[in-house]
Protein backbone atom coordinates (compact mmCIF):
# COMPACT_ATOMS: atom_id res chain seq x y z
CA UNK A 1 0.00 0.00 0.00
CA UNK A 2 2.49 2.34 1.05
CA UNK A 3 4.85 2.11 -2.15
CA UNK A 4 1.45 1.81 -4.25
CA UNK A 5 0.18 5.10 -2.45
CA UNK A 6 3.16 6.87 -2.85
CA UNK A 7 3.48 6.51 -6.45
CA UNK A 8 -0.10 7.50 -6.83
CA UNK A 9 1.07 10.89 -5.01
CA UNK A 10 3.91 11.50 -6.88
CA UNK A 11 1.83 11.03 -10.17
CA UNK A 12 -0.19 13.38 -9.13
CA UNK A 13 2.23 16.45 -8.49
CA UNK A 14 2.92 15.81 -4.41
CA UNK A 15 6.47 15.56 -2.67
CA UNK A 16 6.59 11.86 -1.66
CA UNK A 17 10.65 12.91 0.72
CA UNK A 18 10.77 9.16 0.87
CA UNK A 19 10.52 5.36 2.76
CA UNK A 20 12.09 3.96 5.90
CA UNK A 21 11.36 0.17 6.48
CA UNK A 22 12.73 -2.83 8.60
CA UNK A 23 13.76 -4.28 5.11
CA UNK A 24 16.46 -1.60 3.71
CA UNK A 25 15.48 -3.37 0.00
CA UNK A 26 11.91 -2.58 0.90
CA UNK A 27 12.34 1.23 1.06
CA UNK A 28 15.03 1.48 -1.67
CA UNK A 29 12.83 -0.57 -4.05
CA UNK A 30 9.88 1.86 -2.94
CA UNK A 31 11.80 5.15 -3.26
CA UNK A 32 13.47 3.88 -6.64
CA UNK A 33 9.36 2.57 -7.67
CA UNK A 34 7.97 6.90 -6.86
CA UNK A 35 11.49 8.40 -7.56
CA UNK A 36 12.13 9.51 -4.13
CA UNK A 37 14.74 8.40 -1.69
CA UNK A 38 15.16 5.72 0.93
CA UNK A 39 16.20 6.37 4.53
CA UNK A 40 17.98 4.55 6.98
CA UNK A 41 16.80 6.68 10.10
CA UNK A 42 13.49 7.06 10.64
CA UNK A 43 14.49 10.10 12.93
CA UNK A 44 15.69 11.61 9.67
CA UNK A 45 13.08 11.00 7.65
CA UNK A 46 10.62 12.05 10.30
CA UNK A 47 11.59 15.35 10.34
CA UNK A 48 12.21 15.93 6.26
CA UNK A 49 8.42 15.40 5.84
CA UNK A 50 5.05 17.65 7.01
CA UNK A 51 2.82 14.27 7.00
CA UNK A 52 3.74 10.89 8.16
CA UNK A 53 1.87 7.92 6.70
CA UNK A 54 2.15 4.79 8.23
CA UNK A 55 1.21 1.43 5.93
CA UNK A 56 2.40 -1.41 7.55
CA UNK A 57 0.22 -4.52 8.82
CA UNK A 58 -2.22 -3.67 11.35
CA UNK A 59 -0.09 -5.88 13.67
CA UNK A 60 2.91 -3.67 13.43
CA UNK A 61 1.13 0.01 13.71
CA UNK A 62 1.53 -0.12 17.68
CA UNK A 63 4.99 -1.18 17.43
CA UNK A 64 5.60 2.10 15.26
CA UNK A 65 3.95 4.63 17.40
CA UNK A 66 5.64 3.12 20.16
CA UNK A 67 8.86 3.80 18.29
CA UNK A 68 7.88 7.27 17.57
CA UNK A 69 7.34 8.68 21.04
CA UNK A 70 10.02 6.85 22.58
CA UNK A 71 12.36 8.19 20.71
CA UNK A 72 10.88 11.27 20.84
CA UNK A 73 11.51 12.96 16.74
CA UNK A 74 8.05 13.73 16.19
CA UNK A 75 7.31 17.69 15.86
CA UNK A 76 4.60 19.01 17.72
CA UNK A 77 1.73 20.20 15.23
CA UNK A 78 3.04 17.34 12.89
CA UNK A 79 0.36 14.73 11.12
CA UNK A 80 0.77 11.30 11.67
CA UNK A 81 -1.30 9.31 9.54
CA UNK A 82 -1.92 5.38 9.56
CA UNK A 83 -3.54 3.61 6.37
CA UNK A 84 -5.46 0.50 8.15
CA UNK A 85 -8.85 0.23 7.42
CA UNK A 86 -9.17 -2.08 10.66
CA UNK A 87 -7.75 0.60 13.42
CA UNK A 88 -8.91 3.92 14.12
CA UNK A 89 -6.99 6.67 15.06
CA UNK A 90 -7.27 6.05 18.42
CA UNK A 91 -4.22 3.42 18.00
CA UNK A 92 -1.64 6.66 17.36
CA UNK A 93 -3.20 8.13 21.06
CA UNK A 94 0.65 8.12 21.79
CA UNK A 95 1.34 9.96 19.50
CA UNK A 96 -1.64 12.93 19.60
CA UNK A 97 -0.38 13.45 23.37
CA UNK A 98 2.98 14.33 21.76
CA UNK A 99 0.96 17.34 20.75
CA UNK A 100 0.50 15.36 16.76
CA UNK A 101 -2.75 15.52 14.99
CA UNK A 102 -4.16 11.55 13.86
CA UNK A 103 -5.99 10.40 11.30
CA UNK A 104 -6.50 7.35 9.63
CA UNK A 105 -6.88 7.26 5.65
CA UNK A 106 -8.41 4.13 4.18
CA UNK A 107 -8.70 3.21 0.91
CA UNK A 108 -11.55 0.86 -0.62
CA UNK A 109 -9.21 -0.84 -2.71
CA UNK A 110 -7.27 -3.85 -2.58
CA UNK A 111 -3.62 -4.24 -3.08
CA UNK A 112 -2.99 -7.76 -4.62
CA UNK A 113 -0.40 -5.99 -7.15
CA UNK A 114 1.41 -2.60 -6.63
CA UNK A 115 1.12 -1.52 -10.11
CA UNK A 116 -2.14 -2.19 -10.75
CA UNK A 117 -3.02 -0.68 -7.40
CA UNK A 118 -1.36 2.62 -8.77
CA UNK A 119 -4.28 2.87 -11.80
CA UNK A 120 -6.90 1.20 -9.80
CA UNK A 121 -6.41 4.22 -6.86
CA UNK A 122 -7.81 6.67 -9.40
CA UNK A 123 -11.60 5.17 -8.94
CA UNK A 124 -10.85 4.29 -5.31
CA UNK A 125 -13.32 6.15 -2.58
CA UNK A 126 -11.00 6.49 0.57
CA UNK A 127 -12.58 7.33 4.19
CA UNK A 128 -11.09 9.74 6.93
CA UNK A 129 -11.21 10.24 10.15
CA UNK A 130 -9.39 12.02 13.20
CA UNK A 131 -9.03 15.18 14.62
CA UNK A 132 -11.25 18.06 13.51
CA UNK A 133 -8.17 20.40 13.29
CA UNK A 134 -6.43 19.52 10.10
CA UNK A 135 -8.47 17.10 8.85
CA UNK A 136 -9.33 19.58 5.80
CA UNK A 137 -5.38 18.86 5.14
CA UNK A 138 -6.38 15.20 3.70
CA UNK A 139 -9.34 16.08 2.15
CA UNK A 140 -7.42 18.91 0.31
CA UNK A 141 -5.05 15.69 -1.02
CA UNK A 142 -8.12 13.77 -2.23
CA UNK A 143 -9.91 17.01 -4.27
CA UNK A 144 -6.53 17.24 -5.61
CA UNK A 145 -6.68 13.73 -7.20
CA UNK A 146 -9.96 13.57 -7.64
CA UNK A 147 -10.74 10.75 -5.12
CA UNK A 148 -14.34 10.69 -3.42
CA UNK A 149 -14.34 9.71 0.07
CA UNK A 150 -16.00 9.54 3.02
CA UNK A 151 -15.79 11.44 6.94
CA UNK A 152 -16.29 8.93 9.71
CA UNK A 153 -15.91 8.97 13.62
CA UNK A 154 -13.29 6.81 14.97
CA UNK A 155 -16.10 4.91 16.48
CA UNK A 156 -17.38 3.85 13.08
CA UNK A 157 -14.20 2.69 11.56
CA UNK A 158 -15.04 -0.79 12.78
CA UNK A 159 -18.20 -1.63 11.55
CA UNK A 160 -17.10 0.41 8.41
CA UNK A 161 -14.59 -2.08 8.09
CA UNK A 162 -16.60 -4.84 8.73
CA UNK A 163 -18.83 -4.00 5.60
CA UNK A 164 -15.86 -3.82 3.36
CA UNK A 165 -14.40 -7.42 4.34
CA UNK A 166 -17.79 -8.39 3.39
CA UNK A 167 -18.14 -7.28 0.04
CA UNK A 168 -14.65 -7.97 -0.65
CA UNK A 169 -12.93 -11.03 1.66
CA UNK A 170 -16.70 -12.84 2.00
CA UNK A 171 -17.03 -11.95 -1.70
CA UNK A 172 -13.84 -14.53 -2.32
CA UNK A 173 -15.08 -16.96 0.16
CA UNK A 174 -18.62 -17.51 -1.60
CA UNK A 175 -16.87 -17.64 -4.88
CA UNK A 176 -15.09 -20.84 -3.65
CA UNK A 177 -18.35 -22.32 -2.22
CA UNK A 178 -19.96 -21.94 -5.28
CA UNK A 179 -16.74 -23.63 -7.42
CA UNK A 180 -17.34 -26.40 -5.01
CA UNK A 181 -21.13 -27.14 -6.24
CA UNK A 182 -19.34 -27.52 -9.60
CA UNK A 183 -16.03 -29.68 -8.33
CA UNK A 184 -18.50 -31.70 -6.24
CA UNK A 185 -20.14 -33.04 -10.34
CA UNK A 186 -16.72 -32.89 -11.76
CA UNK A 187 -15.98 -29.38 -12.92
CA UNK A 188 -12.85 -28.05 -12.11
CA UNK A 189 -12.17 -25.04 -10.44
CA UNK A 190 -10.32 -23.11 -12.83
CA UNK A 191 -12.99 -24.48 -15.58
CA UNK A 192 -15.85 -23.51 -13.51
CA UNK A 193 -14.48 -20.03 -12.51
CA UNK A 194 -13.77 -19.15 -16.26
CA UNK A 195 -17.39 -20.65 -17.25
CA UNK A 196 -18.90 -18.73 -14.60
CA UNK A 197 -17.03 -14.87 -14.75
CA UNK A 198 -18.89 -13.49 -17.57
CA UNK A 199 -22.06 -14.19 -14.90
CA UNK A 200 -20.33 -12.69 -12.06
CA UNK A 201 -19.17 -9.84 -14.35
CA UNK A 202 -22.37 -9.03 -15.24
CA UNK A 203 -23.74 -8.97 -11.98
CA UNK A 204 -21.42 -6.61 -10.33
CA UNK A 205 -22.11 -4.74 -13.31
CA UNK A 206 -25.76 -4.37 -12.64
CA UNK A 207 -25.43 -3.93 -9.02
CA UNK A 208 -23.79 -0.68 -9.81
CA UNK A 209 -25.91 0.22 -12.13
CA UNK A 210 -29.22 -0.90 -10.78
CA UNK A 211 -28.32 -1.48 -6.88
CA UNK A 212 -29.20 -4.61 -5.04
CA UNK A 213 -32.69 -4.63 -4.56
CA UNK A 214 -33.49 -4.13 -8.55
CA UNK A 215 -30.23 -6.12 -9.43
CA UNK A 216 -31.53 -10.00 -8.20
CA UNK A 217 -32.16 -11.98 -10.31
CA UNK A 218 -32.84 -16.20 -9.97
CA UNK A 219 -35.37 -18.57 -8.43
CA UNK A 220 -35.83 -16.74 -5.29
CA UNK A 221 -36.34 -13.47 -6.55
CA UNK A 222 -38.87 -15.16 -8.66
CA UNK A 223 -40.91 -17.22 -6.54
CA UNK A 224 -39.87 -20.28 -8.11
CA UNK A 225 -40.58 -23.07 -5.32
CA UNK A 226 -39.73 -26.12 -7.31
CA UNK A 227 -36.44 -24.82 -8.35
CA UNK A 228 -35.39 -24.46 -4.65
CA UNK A 229 -36.77 -27.38 -3.59
CA UNK A 230 -34.81 -29.38 -6.10
CA UNK A 231 -31.60 -27.01 -5.24
CA UNK A 232 -32.10 -28.55 -1.44
CA UNK A 233 -32.33 -32.25 -2.32
CA UNK A 234 -29.42 -32.17 -4.88
CA UNK A 235 -27.41 -30.18 -2.51
CA UNK A 236 -28.60 -32.74 0.37
CA UNK A 237 -28.19 -35.99 -1.94
CA UNK A 238 -24.25 -34.72 -3.38
CA UNK A 239 -22.93 -32.36 -0.90
CA UNK A 240 -24.98 -32.26 2.59
CA UNK A 241 -22.14 -30.42 4.61
CA UNK A 242 -23.08 -27.07 2.29
CA UNK A 243 -26.77 -27.03 3.19
CA UNK A 244 -26.53 -24.87 6.34
CA UNK A 245 -25.19 -22.20 4.09
CA UNK A 246 -27.04 -22.55 1.27
CA UNK A 247 -29.91 -22.15 3.55
CA UNK A 248 -28.70 -19.07 5.06
CA UNK A 249 -28.00 -17.68 1.76
CA UNK A 250 -31.18 -18.45 0.49
CA UNK A 251 -33.09 -16.87 3.49
CA UNK A 252 -31.08 -13.50 2.88
CA UNK A 253 -31.40 -13.19 -0.88
CA UNK A 254 -35.44 -13.89 0.34
CA UNK A 255 -35.37 -10.94 2.59
CA UNK A 256 -33.80 -9.15 0.01
CA UNK A 257 -36.38 -10.53 -2.79
CA UNK A 258 -39.20 -9.24 -0.36
CA UNK A 259 -38.12 -5.49 -1.08
CA UNK A 260 -38.47 -5.17 -4.71
CA UNK A 261 -38.68 -8.38 -6.62
CA UNK A 262 -41.02 -10.52 -5.03
CA UNK A 263 -44.41 -9.32 -3.33
CA UNK A 264 -46.22 -12.71 -3.99
CA UNK A 265 -46.90 -13.42 -0.25
CA UNK A 266 -48.41 -17.21 -0.29
CA UNK A 267 -44.99 -17.53 -2.42
CA UNK A 268 -43.15 -16.20 0.30
CA UNK A 269 -44.16 -17.91 2.98
CA UNK A 270 -43.42 -21.40 1.01
CA UNK A 271 -40.04 -20.29 0.37
CA UNK A 272 -39.65 -19.57 4.01
CA UNK A 273 -41.02 -22.68 4.76
CA UNK A 274 -38.29 -24.78 2.44
CA UNK A 275 -35.57 -22.70 3.94
CA UNK A 276 -35.85 -23.73 7.29
CA UNK A 277 -36.53 -27.34 6.33
CA UNK A 278 -40.08 -27.06 6.42
CA UNK A 279 -40.97 -27.79 2.90
CA UNK A 280 -40.74 -30.56 0.85
CA UNK A 281 -37.04 -29.72 -0.21
CA UNK A 282 -36.59 -32.65 2.56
Amino acid sequence: MGTAFGKYLSNNGFNVKGYHSRSEKSAQNAARFCNSRAYSSINELTHSADIILITTNDDEIAKIVEKLTKENILSTGQIVVHMSGASSSEILKAVKEKGCFTYSLHPLQAFADIEKAVMDLKDTVFSIEGDKEKIHILEEILKATGNKYFKITKEQKSIYHAGACVVSNYLVTLMDWGLSLFEAIGIKSDDGYKALYPLIEGTIKNIYKLGPEKALTGPIARGDIETVENHIKSIKNTVQDRMDFYRLMGNMTLELAKKDRLNDNKKIKELQNILRGEGNGE
